[in-house]
């Protein structure tokens, strides 16, 4: 779910197929200076005077067939600021962290 078209509000959740290292892992190639691990179940990253704090739950694990994906609910946390502010790192952070698929 992206909010490149619309507003981003000041909390929201995803849920990713992903453990929490492997999303810690990919934010810290879009974002090198994320604050905390996965470890932790929190991460927060900095841009400006705009934060956002990322809280991580494991949520199980889907089946397709032989497969097995982990499941990852996220929650991001904006902290005060403004919408566009908010917009631009949330659309940073979703281009950078964008795998393939169709």
């Amino acid at each position: 779910m992206a909010f490149i078209h619309g507003p981003v509000p000041e909390s929201f959740e995803r849920q990713v197929t992903a453990t929490a290292r492997e999303f810690e892992r990919d934010l810290r190639q879009a974002w090198p200076a994320v604050q905390s691990s996965a470890e932790t179940r929190r991460l927060s990253v900095q841009d400006g005077a705009q934060t956002l704090v990322i809280e991580l739950e494991p949520a199980g694990v889907r089946r397709l067939g032989l497969f097995k994906l982990p499941q990852l609910i996220v929650r991001y946390r904006f902290g005060p600021g403004e919408e566009a502010a908010r917009h631009a790192l949330l659309a940073r952070l979703d281009r950078a962290m964008q795998k393939g698929g169709g």
